[in-house]
């Protein structure tokens, strides 16, 4: 449903440029030069934050490490994370106490910014006390025991009829924070539809 109504926004935003561009000739233009180029920005990787993509919806990425992010989209910027999260794909489901994935670039798409794991798989710890958080939906996450993250995450790669309401499998990606030692001291899956 949210493509859907970003695809009539679109379309009602160029039918509304192409009218104003249409109406001011150069010299009655209301804005003067600066106008045109704001850029629509992406999401800012926050929970509620468009960051992954469906495993069957995701467009291939390169594994080329760049510092502009690839895509067929118009997304604007891409998004920057807070500093000390890092967006990552897990490679294999999780085991306790070890996550092996994947650094997460930013990728733009025709409907905004999504990640995709690329290159080669890191592999982490996890902290003693690990703050785990599940997607419930856009924006809004819950609070679970570590463990329960784990299996989510592994039913999400290999069974995810396994995975019972409030959550679901919406990308695969992990915005993770690490301690002084590098090891994961909170991790939170993104929501993404």
């Amino acid at each position: 449903m949210k493509p859907t109504q970003r695809l009539i926004g679109t379309l009602a935003l160029v039918a509304t440029l192409g009218v104003g561009l249409t109406a001011c000739g150069p010299e009655d233009d209301p804005h003067g030069d600066s106008a045109g180029s704001s850029s629509s920005g992406g999401s800012s990787g926050s929970g509620g934050s468009s960051a992954s993509a469906q495993p069957s919806k995701k467009p291939a990425p390169s594994d080329k490490a760049s510092d502009q992010a690839d895509g067929p989209g118009d997304c604007g910027a891409p998004p920057k994370l807070p500093a000390g999260h890092k967006m990552v794909e897990p490679a294999v489901p999780p085991s306790k106490g070890s996550l092996s994935a994947k650094d997460a670039k930013p990728f733009c798409t025709p409907n905004d910014w999504i990640y995709h794991g690329q290159g080669k798989a890191k592999y982490y710890l996890f902290a003693e006390d690990v703050k785990a958080e599940l997607a419930t939906g856009s924006g809004r996450t819950k609070s679970v025991p570590v463990g329960q993250l784990w299996t989510h995450a592994g039913d999400c790669m290999t069974n995810q009829s396994a995975v019972k309401p409030p959550y679901t499998c919406s990308g695969n990606i992990y915005d993770i924070t690490l301690d002084s030692e590098g090891q994961i001291n909170s991790i939170k899956e993104i929501w993404h539809p």
